[in-house]
């Protein structure tokens, strides 16, 4: 993400970030970039916004990303993490595409799901074999085998209660893959969340950004499930 905002070159340029994720809050921005960050959740804002390494001048403030609170065309970039198909945010690469001047940049780290999907007990059967390398890997490839359209997403309860039936006894996976408790603990927080994921295909990702967005670059990193993680650089279309 760092390359991809030094290349795109604008000097002191004005970003939002989409949601509060720590490590693209506190990146390597260009020097002067006038950093705001919009979320919903108040919580996350206390527990998740970093305290240090931002941008002179970082702020964050609560609102809804489908009904951003700026004029036309004010910033240069807007960078998200997995935002883009959020169940809940209905019109949002319309308001993306509003808010950002005509020659600015859209950058997003997607999740996708795989064409061909796997079932939850495959999912399983890798964890006991040893072939995941970290619990977030297997937490997101449990959601995409629960998942069903892209319209129906996944309920993230269902999630949890997957990986309950599943795994009855998470201290003793977190002794034997060598994982912190404190990592599986965080799918405790599924258990009677409401909301629903949505995890496109790479055809559907394309499809849902093509009426505001050109794709000016997709790249896949190399880490694990770095193939369902693509970074993705948009410029917004024409408008009137």
């Amino acid at each position: 993400m760092e390359k991809t905002v030094r290349r795109y070159g604008v000097a002191s340029p004005r970003a939002l970030l989409l949601g509060v994720t720590p490590e693209y809050a506190a990146m390597g921005w260009p020097a002067g970039t006038r950093l705001l960050a919009v979320d919903r959740n108040r919580a996350m804002i206390g527990h998740v916004w970093p305290k240090q390494g931002l941008p002179a001048g970082a702020t964050v403030i609560r609102g809804e990303w489908a009904r951003l609170p700026f004029p036309s065309a004010c910033f240069d970039l807007v960078v998200g993490d997995g935002v883009t198909f959020a169940h809940g945010a209905k019109g949002l690469e319309r308001e993306v595409a509003r808010v950002l001047r005509l020659d600015g940049r859209y950058l997003l780290r997607a999740f996708i799901r795989p064409d061909q999907p796997e079932s939850p007990d495959a999912v399983h059967a890798d964890l006991e074999a040893g072939r995941i390398g970290s619990f977030h890997a297997y937490k997101w490839r449990l959601a995409m085998a629960l998942h069903g359209t892209l319209d129906e997403g996944v309920r993230v309860a269902d999630i949890w209660r997957a990986w309950r039936a599943r795994v009855p006894d998470a201290a003793a996976l977190a002794r034997r893959m060598g994982w912190p408790p404190a990592v599986l603990a965080t799918i405790d927080a599924y258990r009677d969340a409401a909301a629903v994921y949505a995890f496109p295909t790479l055809a559907e990702l394309r499809l849902g950004l093509l009426a505001d967005f050109d794709l000016l670059t997709i790249r896949f990193p190399g880490y694990e499930l770095g193939e369902r993680c693509p970074l993705v650089e948009l410029r917004p279309r024409w408008r009137i």
